[in-house]
């Protein structure tokens, strides 16, 4: 037995983790992300990929990896489905651990990442949700980005970043899935709806979590628009809830992104992309 072997074998007796990765075309990523979550160095894992119909080679990939790994666990949509909530759920409603975790297609897990946050749970259980520091990179740069809860908060940011959480499974029972409703601020949404619930958060300082940051516009016009005026409502919302702990950033991006939502709605476009698209 090599050592990766008997690794595996020590893990067993550990907490399961399900790995949810929620895909639609991410063939370009979905490999390197895949490799980071099967070279976890904790062993107990279930990766649960959702793929929402993609048209490109993602479904070739992934079942190379589940053929290549049972850890891999397919969950396939038989037609397109176009909102995220639903495919998160899909892949939460999939997961057999009582710890479950998030990794977008196009971000890549650090080797350590799974056991620290895992660890980290185990140890501090008045700890509900735990997340981690991350690199954003792209082609052109890399660099750390450091925050808090309590800074993600004031700036009205999620209190963790949505692809780098571990949460117990228990949570999600009390307080809820993502909702479909909610469209692309869904994640949004989800987390300060178990924030002000009083589900306590954590993020771990170490960057586990090296996140692919979008270099020009990888959404549609409509969506972007929808997204905004759900963010607008969500942070009015939210902001009432959270007197006292929000301030003026909080309300200046909530502002922003409901004149953002009216300014779209209402210019023509050729007008919008040459005063608005690049200061944005």
């Amino acid at each position: 037995m090599n050592a990766v072997e008997s690794k595996k074998n020590c893990d067993q007796d550990k907490p399961l983790v399900s790995i949810v990765v929620n895909n639609y075309n991410n063939e370009l990523y979905l490999s390197e992300c895949l490799e980071g979550l099967l070279s976890q160095t904790y062993h107990n894992i279930e990766i649960v990929v959702v793929d929402a119909f993609s048209s490109d080679g993602s479904r070739q990939i992934i079942d190379a990896y589940a053929k290549r790994d049972s850890r891999v666990k397919r969950v396939y949509c038989s037609a397109y489905e176009k909102y995220p909530a639903i495919t998160y759920n899909l892949g939460f409603l999939n997961c057999q651990g009582d710890y479950m975790a998030i990794n977008d297609p196009d971000d890549v897990s650090m080797p350590k990442r799974i056991e620290a946050q895992i660890n980290y749970l185990l140890n501090n259980p008045e700890v509900d949700v735990v997340g981690c520091n991350c690199y954003e990179f792209n082609a052109d740069y890399n660099e750390l980005v450091e925050t808090t809860v309590e800074k993600n908060v004031v700036s009205a940011a999620s209190p963790a970043r949505n692809p780098s959480l571990m949460f117990r499974k228990e949570v999600m029972a009390k307080h809820g899935f993502w909702r479909w409703q909610c469209e692309y601020a869904a994640d949004f949404e989800w987390l300060y709806r178990w924030y002000t619930a009083g589900v306590r958060f954590y993020i771990l300082p170490q960057a586990y979590l090296r996140f692919r940051k979008a270099y020009g516009t990888n959404i549609s016009t409509t969506k972007t628009i929808n997204q905004s005026v759900k963010l607008a409502l969500f942070g009015t919302w939210f902001g009432l809830r959270l007197l006292g702990k929000v301030g003026f950033k909080w309300w200046w991006i909530t502002a922003k992104n409901g004149v953002y939502a009216c300014v779209r709605l209402l210019l023509p476009e050729s007008l919008f992309n040459k005063y608005f698209q690049k200061k944005r």
